[in-house]
């Protein structure tokens, strides 16, 4: 096991740590896209103003750039567990029943997950189908939908891990 890096983190497995890298991975990833849709935005601007010659499909470029951006921050934001809490009601309950409804929590956000990654699959598959493709750039819109999914089963997979870190080393802290 490796150290706690902050007070209150849990040491991580090295299964846990393989996660926890590979999510990493996909959060880097994430945010060199976003710098590059920055810089699209940028480029598309500018263009706009000075030369009236903007970048075509700038709006499709980003929209489908920020969404797998944004997604592949899931599985960084869980190992972490950095996603919005409201502790208020749970901050006077015993730390072994914070870990119980933690566990929960986790379980559910897998659950969400999973059935997203399904269902994006599907519906990627349904698109490349039907070839349909974006009105400026001719983009197929089956490959930004397909994107999403390995972010998303990645965050399933991670919140699965979490779920079980719960319950076994904050319980048995407790």
């Amino acid at each position: 096991m490796s150290a706690p890096k902050e007070a209150g983190e849990v040491p991580l497995l090295g299964h846990s740590r393989a996660l926890l890298r590979l999510s990493e991975v996909f959060a880097l990833s994430g945010g060199a896209l976003f710098i590059a849709m920055v810089g699209l935005s940028i480029v598309s601007i500018v263009g706009r103003k000075l030369w009236s010659a903007p970048v075509n499909g700038d709006i499709e470029l980003l929209q489908m750039g920020t969404g797998i951006a944004a997604a592949a921050f899931f599985p960084y934001c869980t190992m972490k567990n950095e996603h919005l809490r409201v502790e208020f009601f749970t901050e006077g309950l015993s730390p072994r029943l914070r870990a119980g409804l933690d566990a929960l929590a986790n379980v559910m956000l897998a659950a969400a997950m999973a059935l997203l990654a399904w269902r994006s699959a599907v519906q990627a598959h349904e698109l490349h189908e039907a070839g349909e493709v974006t009105v400026m750039r001719n983009i197929a819109v089956w490959i930004p939908v397909a994107c999403l999914v390995p972010s998303l089963a990645l965050t399933a997979i991670c919140s699965l891990d979490r779920a079980v870190d719960c319950l076994t080393s904050r319980s048995a802290a407790s």
